[in-house]
């Protein structure tokens, strides 16, 4: 028995209706996640504190500010300062202050937890630039400072509307000398 062309056609149709459906409710579903909710509320300004251990040295860690920027919910701006030292310092260890500003993005959003990443500019003033310059990737000197580049992933949880916290790894484009671990919180004053 032979089947007519208006018959597989009307088969295979009723095959693939159930799965467009699927794939329809999917991106909704996806795209109410990203637009419901983000990092931060527009035009938001947070300020945190940081402590961050360091992959360069074993007993190196440091303490840090940061203001952070949301010009939307989805693209925080970063501006940073940490201050770098050993625990248990030997005479030779050098203390060393570090700059960055960065931008973050939304790469996932489980209210309220929220996946983020970004890049960065950093500069600090760590004199012994030259006997680490080999396993720079990216990176220069000029005066007294060191130029580079980083690479940042963040957990961010919000715990009431005006207080987060976070983890964050930084790969730094200077070598894995200055790559860092932190964990922090941040406060913003005007929330409601």
């Amino acid at each position: 028995m032979q089947q007519s062309k208006v018959d597989i056609d009307a088969s295979t149709e009723s095959r693939y209706i159930p799965v467009m459906k699927k794939m329809l409710c999917c991106i909704l579903v996806w795209y109410y996640t990203f637009d419901s909710s983000g990092q931060y509320d527009p035009d938001a300004i947070n300020y945190g504190i940081v402590a961050i251990k360091s992959f360069g040295l074993e007993n190196e860690i440091a303490l840090g500010a940061r203001i952070e920027y949301a010009s939307n919910c989805y693209t925080t701006f970063i501006g940073e300062y940490n201050r770098t030292f050993a625990i248990n310092a030997t005479d030779t260890y050098q203390e060393f202050n570090e700059f960055a500003l960065g931008v973050n993005l939304i790469m996932f959003n489980w209210y309220p937890t929220t996946i983020t990443a970004g890049i960065g500019y950093l500069v600090n003033d760590y004199d012994e630039f030259e006997a680490i310059q080999d396993e720079a990737f990216l990176g220069f000197r000029s005066g007294d400072f060191n130029h580079g580049a980083q690479i940042k992933m963040r957990a961010l949880y919000q715990i009431t509307t005006p207080i987060h916290i976070f983890a964050e790894l930084n790969v730094k484009s200077l070598g894995r000398r200055f790559d860092t671990f932190l964990v922090g919180f941040s406060y913003n004053f005007s929330a409601r």
